[in-house]
């Protein structure tokens, strides 16, 4: 059986409908997202898009879900199991910096066109802004949400200026970003 055909033959899941997408629409941009172009680099047919998806608004809602999971509610788990607060933020700022950037700047990009996306993206700052903020808040440190959104803001520029996309260079950074931050909360709890 020719590798062709054993792609052809393999079984394709929700979830790898799902990540063929994000990686269309990382690579190509939102405009790229169609039913055609999925099929293609699957190398299946409409019917089986159709098989998982009743149409292609259902198909993008479920690209931005699996966009939240994977890239919000998976780091923040990840971090929430370690012990320590120590331990969480340095978890979540590993596993951030493992992250597909490019993606979330796909999905920003996409969002100032689309209400759905929008939307999505919305829903993620927040979720993502109150999970630093409850670090800061466990840290005991005043005015936790204004430290979050300033880690944040920071965190998103860095992800437009391509810093993230570079780990050495985003490690550096981002521990320049902690110095200032525990500056900042020194001198604030001075």
């Amino acid at each position: 059986m020719s590798t062709t055909s054993a792609v052809k033959s393999k079984r394709v899941s929700r979830k790898d409908w799902c990540l063929a997408g994000l990686s269309v629409l990382r690579d190509q941009g939102y405009q790229a997202l169609t039913i055609e172009r999925i099929c293609l680099l699957l190398e299946k047919t409409k019917g089986s898009f159709y098989h998982h998806f009743v149409d292609l608004e259902a198909y993008l809602a479920a690209l931005l879900q699996q966009w939240e999971a994977d890239l919000t509610e998976q780091p923040i788990a990840v971090s929430s199991r370690e012990a320590s607060l120590p331990g969480k933020a340095a978890r979540l700022d590993d596993v951030v910096l493992g992250l597909d950037h490019r993606l979330d700047r796909a999905v920003r990009a996409w969002a100032l066109h689309d209400a759905r996306a929008r939307e999505a993206v919305s829903r993620v700052d927040e979720r993502r802004l109150e999970y630093v903020a409850q670090l800061h808040r466990a840290a005991k440190h005043r005015n936790p949400r204004v430290l979050a959104e300033i880690e944040y803001a920071a965190f998103v520029g860095l992800q437009h200026l391509d810093f993230m996309d570079d780990r050495r260079r985003a490690e550096k950074v981002n521990e320049a970003l902690r110095e200032a931050l525990a500056l900042l909360v020194a001198h604030r709890s001075g």
